[in-house]
């Protein structure tokens, strides 16, 4: 399992408590080379985009974390589940504001990584809001 033994143990997550995204970026991406079986750190280089605002790409690293770790079974599941549909929603809003069905398509992806994922009934939700079939407390104005 290389260095870091238990999850949160490795040098990008300490980067990423230092609130040195960048760094973190890079340094995963380099763990990733050496090692890309390990799901960790596919979540230590999500994790800092997240923190960056690069939630397209912080998805897509919570989706191939998931998926390796159905072999390696390290990850805490949920918590990795709850990230990445918070980033995929993200996301989701960002693109919705060009283009509605972009943002819903987003959304869409959830099910197809995760269909039995903890956050099926929010993606739903969600993509019914930015359809404006769903008024909810977040979408007071949409024209703001």
């Amino acid at each position: 399992m290389g260095m870091s033994g238990q999850y949160g143990r490795s040098f990008a997550s300490k980067l990423i408590q230092d609130g040195k995204y960048d760094e973190a970026v890079a340094e995963s991406t380099r763990a990733i080379a050496e090692e890309a079986d390990d799901p960790e750190h596919f979540v230590d280089r999500a994790t800092a985009y997240v923190q960056l605002d690069r939630n397209v790409e912080a998805a897509e690293d919570f989706v191939r974390a998931l998926t390796l770790d159905e072999t390696a079974g390290i990850l805490e599941t949920d918590m990795v589940d709850d990230a990445y549909f918070s980033a995929l929603l993200a996301a989701a809003r960002e693109e919705a504001k060009g283009s509605v069905e972009a943002g819903c398509r987003r959304l869409a992806s959830y099910l197809g990584s995760l269909p039995e994922g903890r956050h099926v009934k929010d993606a739903g939700d969600w993509t019914r809001r930015l359809r404006g079939e769903l008024k909810s407390e977040f979408v007071k104005n949409r024209d703001a």
